[in-house]
């Protein structure tokens, strides 16, 4: 499967890829990412230059709000959101993992990807889908600008990334074809964390007596009053406190997976006395439907239960949750993906009220089903009004922790 990503989203050579296929590249590149995003020091280094940048992409939405004059019609300041959250998450994410002078400063580089990533099911695929060539162009450009960024990497670069760089070169991966590899870490980085913040603050705020509950927790336990009249948000209180602002996110993430996992039949395994499973093969597990499974999360596995994760004593096996992947193969990037989301939606829920143009949230709004991501896209963005709360209006500021300080995920 790397090999098959690298030469398609990676443009990998023929040499590359066969070097993909060796007995060591792969999980020498495998462990690299792993151990550079356990917590620790090299975590805390890239949460703090998100979390910044977070609070800064919130900051200069309400500036924005600040601004804006209701219009004759009694209009409001709109943003498209799904547009919002994909700036904001690509410039948070990319500030954490490449360092301040990342590529995506440049917003035509910002918009190349998700034009490129649009395409990337039709690309995994080989076939010519791409008949006009405007997602290679895009990736042209992606690829270019990791040329220009990797010529003197800054020393503010995450170790996640000059990992990765090192495994490759040592591996004996050319230069040109490092950069080009390197250029596949956006899709990891910002694919499912987009969509995932997305649904999450949609279901949030569609649900008023929630997000009332949720404001309550998080103005108890995570939002510090300073004297200056401003606001610090507490990063540790918000993992560790904010119980059921991490329920109704893990629920968010349990009622949108759509992935299937894929594990390899290491040696003949017969399954509840019933199934046989021959060596060699290989065994898909549906996350959708272990997620709305009734004998795993009862009778309301089908609905939408914001308080299902709040008791973590009752939490079930990582097996049932499938959401950052199937143990003990989970995503490295979890615990850096999970404090992005839950930074972002706390200050959101705090500063502001968000409500559709439309003035009514759907139930189940269409889903664009084209990328090759975990937590599908809505298949039209939606335009959201936004309110500045006045009470919550000031200078705001964020109280980072050491990662050591996990976010208290259903998965580990």
């Amino acid at each position: 499967m790397l090999q098959h990503v690298a030469k398609r989203w990676g443009d990998a050579s023929d040499e590359t890829q066969h070097i993909f296929g060796g007995l060591h590249c792969a999980s020498d590149f495998s462990r690299a990412m792993r151990l550079s995003l356990a917590p620790g020091p090299h975590l805390d280094e890239m949460n703090e230059r998100m979390g910044i940048q977070a609070l800064h992409e919130v900051d200069a939405l309400l500036e924005k709000a600040a601004l804006h004059q209701p219009d004759h019609n009694g209009g409001q300041f709109r943003i498209l959101f799904l547009q919002w959250a994909r700036h904001a998450v690509t410039q948070a994410s990319s500030c954490g993992v490449y360092g301040g002078q990342h590529p995506f400063l440049d917003l035509e580089v910002e918009n190349a990807f998700w034009e490129w990533h649009a395409h990337l099911s039709a690309h995994i695929t080989g076939l010519n889908f791409d008949i006009r060539g405007k997602g290679y162009a895009a990736r042209q450009k992606i690829f270019d600008a990791h040329m220009r960024f990797c010529r003197e990497i800054p020393q503010d670069a995450s170790l996640l990334f000059r990992e990765r760089w090192r495994v490759l070169r040592e591996a004996g991966i050319s230069e040109d074809d490092c950069i080009k590899q390197q250029a596949t870490l956006p899709i990891g980085m910002l694919s499912n964390t987009v969509p995932t913040l997305y649904w999450t603050v949609w279901e949030l705020f569609s649900r008023p007596q929630l997000l009332s509950r949720v404001r309550d927790e998080l103005e108890k336990q995570a939002i510090v009053r300073l004297d200056d009249g401003g606001f610090a948000l507490d990063v540790a209180a918000l993992k560790m406190e904010c119980t059921l602002l991490i329920s109704m996110f893990q629920e968010t993430q349990r009622v949108r997976h759509i992935h299937a996992a894929i594990r390899k039949v290491m040696q003949d395994t017969m399954l509840d006395d019933k199934y046989f499973l021959k060596a060699g093969n290989y065994l898909q597990m549906p996350g959708q439907a272990i997620h709305y499974d009734n004998k795993i999360w009862g009778p309301s596995a089908g609905e939408f239960d914001a308080y299902r994760f709040v008791n973590r004593e009752k939490r079930r096996g990582g097996s049932s949750f499938l959401a950052w992947g199937a143990p003990p193969h989970l995503c490295p990037a979890r615990q850096f993906a999970a404090t992005e989301i839950l930074i972002m939606v706390a200050l959101l829920a705090m500063r502001v009220d968000l409500s559709p143009a439309s003035r009514t949230w759907q139930n189940n709004p269409a889903l664009d089903f084209n990328d090759p991501i975990t937590v599908l896209n809505p298949k039209k963005d939606v335009a959201m009004e936004v309110f500045i709360r006045p009470e919550w209006a000031g200078q705001w500021t964020l109280r980072m922790s050491q990662s050591v300080t996990r976010v208290p995920l259903a998965s580990g």
